[in-house]
């Protein structure tokens, strides 16, 4: 799935919407969801487990949902989904002329005639395909998170900015914030039952990953395209793990505070992740032939294992966030969150001079994120999530960033002046991109 097509920094300079205010607008008005309409013609854009997941959550969610198109970089992985969705019934009209793959299988699914783009490829794609989609006129649910640097964050922002305009729908899969244990907690918080916020601390720490070696399927396939398919190694694909996976986390504390830190300090390393995958590597030529960087096979991937972080929020209270995936230590995926008058799990429990416990029906979040934003196109009021979600992704970038050169980092200067693009310019079958592990203190904050 390529973004070769569209520059980033380019969009950035370009991106004043004002002057097509009255084309915007005009596109709006023949928007086909009025209240009350039929069917909604969903296309979905990266066919792995989460992907089917979606397309699984968004039809259940609501009456009237079709899935008419799939998109991968993997031609497989493309039809191995339409197959599986043919459960779906009648909901499942995928003709095989909309079955799409390649580098360029984004750009035919959104000109397929689908309504509403599911995103659930690699975070690295989700800035380009989702302006694309947007500039389109087609409503977005994404997966998280919506970036992997501060420069495609603000793509997100300004795509989210003309959506906005256009009465299209943006809803991300942070589905905390559609959970009604969350949404009753967060409620109470916000009107001050547990005081002035003071600190908190959130934590996903988790065991090892899976990582798919270049065999199989994969072992003829260029080491880009590889790369692609083990694409949670790499930061310029994932983001690492505090970005693709603590999002969720960081995204609650956000919430707690209504909006990101204004300072962000981290620190972490690679400890165990090499001495995790080089096992399910005994018998692969790859390691050989591939080469190293920094002492470790470019194979392996780049990204930390855990990473620990202090963020200072407007009102000048501190939050510990700790994260990683390090095989058999102790799990731990949660938060808290701390106020003058109280304390709260934010999931549903507070204690303190007003307690409270949620007891009631807990739908499940992943369907009732798409129940949400299906309602609110139907009813002409369109959900946009956008600039939150590029808020708290551009926050758990922020931690990378500082674990990966030592540095504190400002709100400000992450929003307004980095222009950390780590996207490669020419996405298509080739040589690898293998970036080097990062190391604090000599890895270059730009």
């Amino acid at each position: 799935m390529d973004n070769s097509s569209v520059s980033r920094r380019n969009f950035l300079k370009t991106s004043a919407f004002t002057a097509g205010a009255a084309v915007l607008a005009e596109v709006g008005t023949r928007q086909v969801f009025a209240a009350g309409s039929d069917k909604i013609k969903i296309g979905l854009i990266g066919c792995g487990g989460r992907g089917k997941g979606a397309v699984d959550n968004c039809i259940k969610s609501s009456p009237g949902i079709e899935i008419i198109a799939v998109a991968d970089l993997f031609e497989e992985q493309a039809k191995n989904a339409k197959k599986s969705f043919e459960k779906f019934g009648e909901a499942c009209k995928i003709n095989d002329d909309h079955v799409f793959w390649g580098f360029d299988a984004y750009k035919k699914l959104i000109d397929s005639g689908v309504d509403m783009v599911l995103h659930a490829g690699p975070p690295a794609f989700r800035p380009a395909h989702i302006k694309a989609a947007i500039e389109a006129g087609k409503h977005i649910f994404m997966e998280k998170p919506i970036a992997v640097d501060p420069v495609g964050c603000r793509v997100i922002i300004e795509a989210s900015k003309m959506a906005e305009q256009k009465k299209l729908g943006v809803v991300c899969g942070t589905q905390s914030r559609h959970r009604t244990s969350y949404l009753e907690v967060m409620k109470r918080i916000h009107n001050g039952d547990i005081g002035e916020l003071t600190g908190g601390q959130c934590y996903y720490v988790s065991g090892g990953i899976w990582f798919r070696d270049k065999k199989g399927a994969m072992a003829n396939v260029s080491n880009l395209e590889w790369q692609c398919h083990n694409w949670y190694h790499w930061d310029w694909l994932s983001g690492d793990q505090v970005v693709e996976q603590h999002i969720h986390k960081i995204d609650i504390m956000n919430w707690c505070f209504n909006g990101p830190p204004k300072k962000i300090w981290a620190t972490g390393g690679r400890q165990t992740r090499d001495l995790q995958i080089l096992p399910l590597l005994k018998d692969s030529p790859d390691l050989k032939r591939m080469g190293e960087t920094n002492g470790h096979p470019n194979m392996l991937g780049n990204i930390y294992d855990h990473i620990t972080a202090e963020m200072e929020y407007p009102n000048g209270a501190r939050c510990v966030s700790i994260s990683g995936h390090i095989a058999h230590a102790t799990e731990r995926v949660d938060e808290r969150i701390v106020g003058t008058k109280g304390e709260s799990n934010c999931s549903a429990i507070i204690k303190g001079e007003k307690p409270y416990e949620y007891k009631g029906e807990i739908p499940n979040p992943q369907v009732q994120e798409h129940t949400d934003l299906i309602k609110s196109i139907r009813d002409g009021n369109p959900l946009n999530e956008g600039i939150r979600i590029a808020e708290s992704t551009l926050t758990a970038v922020g931690i990378r960033m500082s674990a990966y050169t030592g540095r504190e980092l400002s709100w400000d200067w992450l929003m307004k002046t980095s222009q950390l693009d780590i996207m490669p310019k020419d996405l298509k079958p080739g040589p690898g991109h293998f970036p080097p592990i990062a190391l604090a203190g000599i890895t270059k904050l730009i």
